[in-house]
Formats: structure tokens, sequence, C-alpha cells
């Protein structure tokens, strides 16, 4: 940070909210006139739904637009939408002037509210944001260099899919020279498919209904396998870990709690109202629970992110980053020892059994494991059953598990199997207790910083409200082990029998897909099949590799591996975007051809992603051709040779799942505003869609065109246009809605729905234009159901839970060819080859540990947002005071933050009480160095520097990279999942001096 910059930045808000006009003054007229006796639209006004894609949470949205000038001039919370009304909707068969006259006048008797958060209502500074890209943009220098040159659409097309001497670098293969179904990419390795795989794409996939027609064209259309997205450097190791406790396979979820009948609740590296799935659910359902029910709670986070007070039953328990594993495993020691858990639960091995005692899940707590072998023991070894029924011992007998009652919990013995062989056999819950209790608690609470007598309270508290607790995250656990913490978390839920109990663990009912129904937007005739193939992160088991089937061909060892591979869960860890530009980095396995960048950007987002990878995002030779599609100049993009310009939210047709909805919904979005992109020469304004349909029309490519989509009544459609994918889509997701509401005219005026469905009309049929104008008319699609049957959750059951998960016993890791563990353990942090951090970084040169979290206003793209700025133009690097003063530190210092890698980041210090001792917190989505932070020249005209969007600290980049990891340019992965780690790294602070950065110059 430049001197005085903190005082600078200061001056800049001060400055815009004194000289901005509409943060003074008369409020604008309200958009209705709303009394007991009606609704009537003001003149000039257009209200109506629409879905939010400030962050990932997809929210409904209710809107105002001024028709003469076309802009948005304000945005709050769908009314019929659950987690903007506090888990309190309307009836979809309540009217949509009822709707209105309920935000106006109140319901039943009380205020009922429809909110959006601060990034929801700063929205709309995405569609006229003065650094939006509207038209086609092609470098004009070198790539990175932030020199563009505005040119004609049709020219990027040519260019993109032709190829030639386009930059005066030599010669640049288009689209169609690189897609090449038939020659083998890598010879002699199948697994990596054919050539067209040397296009790599990236996207953002929470935007289903786009996100799935810009997959179509990539994989079953041009033909690429190497389409990656954001969960790999998201959260996708917390999804993970949590699913292996909720069935025996590997899968990815995450509970929530039932805010309306939880009693205590225990939040691991978030904070309701602050973080989670949709900040004003959480918010709303923690404060009615405070005021209505005296509920409990304690949130185990490294920083306090909002204001305990007394009286609310709250606490916060500040953790040593990284170390939840410790925290969770001594919890668990606690409740194990004193014989707290639910072992009435605990104890029904099997359907039938839970059923007889009253319960709908059970578990395999009691379940034997062979100690030998590390797996479940097998009835058929003991000629009890079937193979893969599992034995328990009951009633002083062994039994198959699918046919015992009631089960012992902690059984530790010999047995002899039909070998006859002798064997040590041990219960999942006795493996447990061991391992919980491999370490004292008095050094698991070293090790994590949490104090004896708060680790026994919370554990005490827990196990006090029988199921009525929950203990919950949201990828802040995201650490080296994070996988280990997320299950220990669910196992926690399972101790205490709470999943699909009232006031426990809960699991919403889902989203409606598009993708079947009227139109089958799944399959493509003559698609590029790639069954079998991999991708360049390497998303399967190295063991299935022709790396490891060549070195046992040749009777090698075949461990270590040579490469990094995503076994888990692997499409959800392994198709990582900034694995994809590692690939790309490294030329490996094979050279990228092209990228295709779609409103993603890992170069900002990704943790430990290093400099070098952006370099060779400039290298032509490592990338000879680089398209971005974007309404934005982002940091990943910058690098591109073109942009296509893109739509904005309020721009495009939108159905989506919501997180934090517990009840059955999609939200859905509607083009709120004409388009600001450019158009065509044949009028059309241009897109993600437009592109693709272009490209896909030059190449003749399956699954577009005419006749592409097939129909239910056996014919066929068109897919060449812009409207026809969100016709055919949204057809199929309201045709699946069995309770949409009737239209009537007042709800087409104050849904705007004439305008809505103007486009859709001469695609689809009356009857499915009806459904989907019922299904717009709401915003959506909110199915209110029953939510409990007695003391369980309607939805739940069939839930066998898993205290030792035989799926990741049975992986290896591809270093080491060690087991993964069965049972939750824990470990010192390691890297990929098994060392210990502490051998490459020294604790007392880097004696402070990090944390990094979300913040409420900022997403990637909201930092964007004036609205944002002008609230949060910055960022700090939070210190514990009494921290900050061992290291001459004091609050509102300029202090220069370095990583083990020696990459430094500069910011300014805040030094309180709510931050753990001897850590360091910083907020992520600041420090921005595109988006207008840049000095960027198009058409030799130089764009002022929005300085705001640049203010504060980038944190991602001081994440440092796994040393032992393979490759000249690498990453610092979490150990089991190969996803990224961003927790728990040892840092140092220091007072603000001259020096010469380290890291990439464009930071």
């Amino acid at each position: 940070m430049a001197a005085g910059r903190f005082q600078e930045l200061a001056a800049i808000r001060g400055g815009i909210m004194a000289n901005n006009a509409n943060h003074f003054g008369n409020p604008a007229a309200p958009e209705l006139k709303v009394n007991r006796a009606g609704v009537a639209l003001q003149p000039g006004v257009r209200v109506g739904f629409t879905r939010c894609f400030t962050c990932n949470n997809m929210c409904g949205l209710r809107y105002r637009v001024d028709e003469a000038t076309d802009k948005i001039t304000r945005l709050a919370g769908n009314p019929y939408c659950e987690v903007v009304t506090g888990g309190a909707p309307l009836p979809l068969k309540a009217s949509v002037a009822e709707a209105y006259q309920a935000l106006y006048l109140g319901k039943d008797g009380k205020i009922f509210r429809a909110t959006s958060c601060g990034k929801g209502a700063s929205g709309l500074d995405s569609v006229d944001d003065p650094y939006r890209v509207l038209k086609v943009l092609k470098r004009a220098g070198k790539r990175g260099e932030d020199r563009w040159n505005t040119i004609p659409y049709e020219q990027a097309l040519q260019e993109i899919v032709e190829g030639g001497n386009l930059f005066g670098e030599g010669e640049v293969q288009g689209l169609r020279a690189i897609r090449d179904t038939k020659t083998p990419v890598v010879p002699g390795v199948p697994e990596f498919g054919v050539k067209s795989n040397q296009l790599f794409a990236t996207f953002n996939e929470e935007d289903t209904m786009r996100g799935s027609l810009y997959g179509r064209f990539m994989r079953q259309g041009f033909g690429t396998v190497n389409v990656t997205t954001k969960h790999g450097y998201c959260g996708a190791p917390v999804g993970v870990g949590y699913a292996m406790g909720l069935a025996p396979e590997i899968g990815a979820g995450m509970c929530d709690v039932d805010w309306d009948n939880f009693e205590y609740a225990i939040f691991i590296g978030t904070a309701p109202g602050c973080s989670g799935a949709s900040i004003n659910r959480t918010g709303s359902g923690l404060s009615k629970a405070r005021v209505n029910r005296n509920a409990k709670y304690v949130c185990v986070d490294p920083i306090l992110r909002s204001n305990v007070t007394k009286g609310t039953g709250a606490q916060w328990v500040p953790i040593r980053p990284g170390e939840d594993t410790a925290f969770l495993l001594a919890l668990i020691q606690v409740i194990l020892n004193s014989g707290k858990e639910n072992q009435k639960f605990l104890s029904t091995p099997n359907e039938a059994a839970a059923k007889k005692i009253g319960e709908i899940n059970w578990s395999n707590a009691s379940h034997l494991i062979n100690t030998e072998t590390k797996t479940l023991a097998d009835a058929s070894e003991f000629g009890l059953g079937e193979k893969g029924d599992g034995v328990v011992y009951s009633e002083g007998v062994l039994q198959a598990a699918s046919k015992s009652g009631p089960a012992e919990l902690y059984v530790d013995r010999v047995f002899t199997n039909a070998s006859p062989k002798n064997v040590r056999y041990k219960s999942a819950l006795q493996l447990l207790k061991e391992s919980a209790n491999e370490h004292s608690l008095k050094y698991l609470s070293k090790v994590c910083g949490v104090p004896v007598e708060t680790i026994e309270a919370v554990a005490k508290e827990f196990t006090s409200h029988g199921t009525k607790v929950v203990a919950v995250s949201n990828t802040g656990n995201n650490g080296w082990d994070s996988v280990m913490s997320s299950w220990l978390i669910c196992i926690l839920n399972t101790l205490v029998g709470s999943h699909d109990r009232k006031g426990g663990a809960v699991y919403g009912n889902g989203a409606f897909m598009g993708f079947s129904g009227n139109y089958d937007l799944e399959n493509v005739q003559g698609g590029v099949s790639q069954d079998g193939v991999v991708s360049v992160c390497r998303n399967y088991p190295y063991e299935s590799s022709t790396e490891y089937a060549e070195h046992v061909k040749n009777k090698e060892n075949p461990y270590p591996a040579k490469h990094v591979y995503h076994p888990l869960a692997s499409d959800y860890t392994g198709l990582n975007a900034a694995e994809a530009l590692l690939a790309i980095a490294n030329e490996e396995p094979y050279q990228a051809k092209a990228l295709i960048n779609w409103r993603s950007n890992p170069v900002y987002s990704a943790s430990s992603l290093p400099c070098e990878a952006e370099k060779a995002l400039r290298d032509t030779k490592k990338l000879p051709l680089f398209v971005a599609i974007d309404a934005f100049v982002n940091e990943t993009n910058r690098n591109a040779d073109y942009i296509i310009p893109d739509r904005v939210m309020f721009e495009e047709y939108g159905c989506d799942r919501t997180w934090g909805n517990f009840d059955q919904c999609v939200v859905a979005g509607v083009p709120v505003v004409t388009p600001r992109t450019a158009l065509t020469a044949d009028g059309r304004h241009i897109c993600m869609e437009e592109f693709i349909f272009d490209v896909a029309k030059k190449l003749n490519l399956p699954g577009f065109g005419e006749q592409a989509v097939a129909k239910k009544d056996g014919t066929k459609a068109s897919l060449k246009r812009f409207d026809d994918w969100y016709a055919y889509y949204l057809s199929n997701v309201a045709s699946q809605c069995e309770h949409l509401p009737k239209v009537t005219d007042s709800d087409r005026e104050l849904a705007a729905l004439p305008r809505a469905m103007k486009p859709l009309e001469t695609v689809l049929t009356p009857e499915e234009c009806a459904q989907v104008e019922a299904l717009l008319s709401r915003g959506g699609y909110y199915e209110k159901s029953e939510k409990y049957n007695g003391d369980f959750l309607a939805n739940g059951g069939g839930k066998f839970l898993q205290i030792f998960n035989p799926a990741i016993a049975a992986q290896k890791h591809c270093f080491s060819g060690e087991a993964y563990p069965g049972i939750p353990a824990y470990e010192k942090p390691k890297f990929f080859n098994g060392e210990q951090w502490e051998k490459y970084w020294d604790k007392d040169q880097y004696p402070l540990v990090l944390s990094t979290y979300k913040p409420i206003l900022r997403s990637n793209y909201s930092g964007f947002f004036d609205h944002c700025n002008q609230v949060s133009p910055q960022n700090f690097i939070y210190m514990n005071k009494n921290s900050a003063q061992l290291f001459g530190l004091k609050d509102k210092d300029r202090v220069i933050l370095t990583s083990p890698d020696g990459v430094t980041a500069e910011g300014v210090l805040a030094c309180d009480d709510g931050v753990a001792e001897m850590t360091v917190c910083v907020p992520h989505a600041y420090g921005h160095w595109a988006g207008g932070a840049e000095v960027r020249e198009v058409d030799g005209k130089s764009l002022p520097v929005a300085r705001r969007r640049g203010g504060g600290t980038a944190v991602n980049r001081l994440i440092p990279v796994d040393p032992t990891r393979p490759g000249a340019v690498k990453v610092l992965n979490d150990y089991y999942a190969g996803a990224f780690c961003r927790s728990g790294i040892p840092v140092k602070v220091e007072q603000y001096r001259e020096m010469k950065p380290i890291g990439c110059p464009v930071m």
C-alpha cells in the first residue's frame, strides 16, 4: 500500500459520499401505491422478480426499473423466497398484489420483510459499470499489458475459429484446427483422449442454466474433457469430508441448522449472519432462535465476526487456524470418555433395528473392522451371510450386521474366521475412541489453542439437549486436512443422533433441474463421447492410470506417483480451474492449444496459485490462444488475446438452486434491462451464448442448429439462438412444478411478465408458455411442504452413517502408497510427500498463523461494485492486540505480511481482542489489480484508474506452494482430496519498510 493509502481511501470514500446526489435529498418516488383495497403501479416504473448472482447463494430478488432510463433503481428480497424472508415466505397462491400488500402493510398483524444483503443490493452497479466490457477487445500489445483495441465481433469470430498470424507473432491455430476428435493427444496413454482436449475451458458451474449450455458446447459439441470450475479451489474438501460420514461411498454434501427448533449449535469456521448459506437466512434464523427460544450457540473461529451481546446465549471460541481436527477430536474424546454419546441410537446396526426403536437412520458404529487389513469384517468370512454384509458382536456372539438387533459399541476382541485364522477385530466406535484418545486432552488443547475447560464445557452443552443440537461448517475450515475435520463435524452429529431430527442437522429438499422433461437437454445425437477420458487435472485414482500400470508391468514399485491425482469425488475436487492453469504452465500432461475462460477468475481467487501460473497465461508458446468471455476485465482474463463481452445477471435468464433453502425450490431470473453489450452485424447482443452458437455453426458441431434437441413428443427443436436454450430449460423445470399458481392480469403487470415472456413465446407451445409464465410470476418455484414428521424431518431417513468409511480406507495416497485412514485421526500438517510443514517452514521465523475468510459485502465480482466500495473500501490485517505488542506493532500500523515463500503483501493492521492469539486474519476479495484498478488503455486512450477497486490486501497469493509437489509450477493442496488449502499457514508481520516486492509484479 502506497504512503498515506489508508488516509487516501478514507478521503476518497468521503468524497464519493459527498458528491453523489443519490445519498442525500428526497428519496425516489415509491414504485407502487399500496393500500388494503389494492396495488397500483406508478407510471414509468417496471417491477418484478429475478435472481441474484453477486455470490453463489443465488437468492431471490425483486427489482424496480425506471423505464425512461432503463436503469435499475432498487433491489430487495423476493417475498416468495425462503432464504430472504427469514424462512417464512409467502405461499405461491398469494397473488403478486397480495405480496406487495404484505410487504407494505404487514402480514397477520406483523411486519413482513423480504431483504437482500449488501452485495445483492449493490448488484445493480454491474449493469452500467464504466469499466464494463461492451465491445470485443483484442490485445494491442503483449498479453497482460492491458492495452486493447475494439474490433468488430465478426472479425474476432473469424480469427478465433480460423487462426492465422493474428498478432504478428507467428501462426496461431484456431478452434477449427484444434478440434480433432480422432487423434490421441498422448500416444500410449488412452485415458487422456484426443487432441480436442487441447482446448481448455473454465467457468463458474454454480450458474446451472447458462453453465450447462456452455458445458454442452465444450464437452459434447467441441469434444474437450478439460472443462473446469471453482469447486476444487473453493470448498470441495469440506463437502467431501462431511459426506464421508453420511454414506459408505464418497460424495459431497453438508448439513444445515434447523433454525426453528435447535437448542444448541456449534459453528466451525463460520458465523451465522456473517457467512454461510445465505447470510439473510442464517442471520434471521439465529436472531429468532435467540429471542424466541433462548437458543445457545458457539462460534469456533479465529476471528470474532460479529459482536457477542450479553444475554444472547452466544459464545466465541477463538481457535488456532488449521487445527479444527484437534479441537473436534478433543470434543469427541470428552464425549466418549464420559459416556455422553447416544448409545441407543449408535448401537442400531441396520435399518430394521433402527425402526424398532423409532429411528430413521442408523450407523456402522458397532460394525467390526479387521485390524490387520483395516477393512470391514465381512459376514461371508464367518459363514454368517452374503459377501458385503457387515459383522457385529451382539448378545455374546457374532452376527451379520443386516440381521442383528442392537449390538455392542465397544469391541476389541480376537475372533476366528472361516479360514480359520485368529484375527483381532475392533468396532468402529472403539477405533474412533482410540483415535480421539491417541493424544491427551491437554495436548489437543495446546495444539488448537482452546482451553481444556472450554472444550469440556462445549462437549457437555452439546450432549445436554438431546437431539436438538447440530455442528455445522461452511468451508471456513479449509486446511491441509479439511477432509478429516469435516468428517468429524458429521460424526459429532452422529454421536448425538441429530441427523434429520427436529432441531438437529437438516438437509434440504434440493432443486429442480431442467435437463429433461419436455426437451432432452442431456443427450446430443452425434455428440463426442468422453467415456473413460480424464482431464489434465487427473481426476481419477492413480491406480487406474497408465503410469501405474506401466510400473506394475515392469515389476517396479509404482509409488511415488509423478503427479498429484484426485480420487475423492473426482469430478468435484479434480475438475479444478486452477489445476488446469498449472497444467498450462507445466505443459503437462500435454500442451494446451487454447483456453476459453468464461466469467471465472482463478488467478485472483485460487489460494497459493503462484505468479508463474499467470506468467504462463502470457506465454504464447505455452498457450497459443486465449479467449475470455466476461462483462469485466478480471485478473485472469486481462491476459487474454480476446475478450468477448457478456451479459450480467440482470440481462440474462436464470434458473438455479438456492443455498440455505430447506424446501424444494428453484430461483428464476429474467432479463430485467436491455443488455448493454454491442450488437452483432445481424442485430444480436454479443454474449457467451451468441459466441458459442456462432462457433458451433462455423464448425458444424453436433448439438446445435436445426433439429438439435429431441422433444418429449418425438419431434425435434432447433438450438441456434439465445432464447432457445432458456425456453427449453425453463419449460423442463416448470413441467416438474406441481402447484404452479394461476397467473392473473394483475400478476402480469406487477411481475413484468409480458416483457419476460416475449422472447420465449416464439419458441414454446402455449401450454409450455403458461407453465413458464407461472414460474416467472413468482421469481421461481418455492414448494412449501410439511417440514416435520413427529420428531423427525419429513424428508429425512435412510442414512447409513459412517464412523468408519470403507471407501476412503480403500484409497491410497498416490505418493506413499499408504492407505488413507478409515477413521479420522489427528496429524501435524504435512505436504504431498508426507513430510511435515515445519520441516520446511520455520516456526521461529514465521511465528504467526494465517486465517482467511469471506466478508459480508465481498465476493469475486462485488469488489467492482461502487456501492460495496463506498461502504467497505479496503480490508485490514487483523491481529490480537496482545500478540501485536509482542512484535512491537499497534493498531493502524502499516505492515508487511510475509509467507514462507517470501511472498509479501502490505496492509493496515487492525488490533483488538476479537482475534485468536498469535493469529493473523485477512478477509478475501480485496486488493484487486484488474477490473478498473489497472492502467487500462483502449483504442489508444487510457481509462482513469479506479483506485478503490484495488484497496486492501489480496491474500490468496500469500498462501505458499508445496515444495514437495511434483512440477515446476505448483500449489499447496490439501493432503487427502488434492484440492486447495488456505488455512493454518505460518506467516510473519512486520512494520512496513521499503523493499523490493516479491511475487507477481502486478500486485
